[in-house]
C-alpha cells in the first residue's frame, strides 16, 4: 500500500556530543554520550552528497561531455526558537567559534536514527517584527557520510 512507509517530521529531535567516535559505525556513536539541542522547528537534511560536473569539450564534435566529479556533502540547516539556556543551543553556540568536530544523531519519529559528524559554521540568532519567535539558525558541514539505523 502506497505510504505506509513513509513518516512527518513530528516527534524529531536533533542531538549533540563534544565528541567523536572511535569507531566511525552505529555502536561508535552509540558509546558517545549525547545532549538534546531544544526548540528546533526546522530540521535539515542530513544524508546525500552534491557532485560538481566535470565538463569535456572536443572541438571535433561540439558536444560537451558532462561527468559527474567530486562532491560535497552539504550543509545542513535548522532552525530553532532561541534559547540561551539550552545545553544543546549552548554547546553548538561554543563550537560555532571553534574548528571543532562534533557528533550529531537525529531521531526520526519512526526511531531510524541517522549519526554524522559536522563542524557548526553557522549559529546565530534571528530576531524579526513585533509578533515573531527569537530563532536560532544553525549551519552544520558535514565531515563524513551519514550513518543510517533502521527503526525497529
Amino acid at each position: 500500500m502506497s505510504g505506509e512507509n513513509v513518516t512527518t517530521v513530528a516527534e524529531s529531535s536533533l542531538w549533540v556530543s563534544v565528541a567523536v567516535p572511535a569507531t566511525y559505525n552505529a555502536a561508535g556513536f552509540l558509546a558517545l554520550t549525547w545532549t538534546k539541542i531544544g526548540e528546533i522547528t526546522n530540521m535539515g537534511s542530513v544524508t546525500g552528497r552534491a557532485y560538481n560536473n566535470s565538463t569535456h569539450a572536443p572541438v571535433d564534435t561540439a558536444q560537451q561531455i558532462q561527468k559527474k566529479a567530486s562532491y560535497t556533502l552539504g550543509e545542513s540547516e535548522f532552525m530553532m526558537g532561541w534559547d540561551e539556556e539550552d545545553e544543546g543551543q549552548i554547546i553548538v553556540d561554543n563550537a560555532s567559534r571553534t574548528y571543532d568536530i562534533l557528533s550529531f544523531k537525529l531521531i526520526k519519529q519512526d526511531g531510524a536514527l541517522r549519526y554524522f559528524t559536522a563542524q557548526v559554521s553557522t549559529f546565530v540568532e534571528n530576531n524579526g517584527a513585533v509578533d515573531d519567535i527569537v530563532q536560532g539558525s544553525l549551519t552544520l558541514l558535514r565531515q563524513k557520510d551519514t550513518i543510517r539505523v533502521a527503526a525497529i
